[in-house]
């Protein structure tokens, strides 16, 4: 069995909690060496993944929720600096998350 391709982004609790309720589609990154690598392909072309995996810091069980890839992603000015703008799909699962 094919082992899955994740993207592992940590967010702050309130984003969390917009995310879970789905008030938000997107997640925005810096435009930095560090999320060029993550995000794209020698060649500038946006990398595929299976989930993105979008965690509320990083204790082991912080709240999870496991999100559709969309793969749509998005280079954007924001206060004059650019970002990442990434598509996300629908949630598939959340974990450790009380509503």
């Amino acid at each position: 069995m094919k082992e899955k391709n994740i993207l592992l982004l940590r967010i702050c609790w309130d984003w969390f909690k917009d995310l879970v309720a789905w008030k938000t589609k997107y997640r925005f990154r810096e435009v930095k060496k560090y999320w060029e690598t993550r995000l794209l392909e020698k060649d500038w072309t946006p990398k595929s993944f299976d989930e993105v995996h979008i965690k509320n810091w990083y204790k082991v069980d912080s709240p999870l929720a496991i999100v559709e890839f969309k793969g749509n992603l998005w280079i954007f000015e924001y206060e004059w600096k650019p970002h990442f703008k990434l598509e996300l799909g629908k949630i598939l699962e959340i974990q450790n998350y009380e509503i």
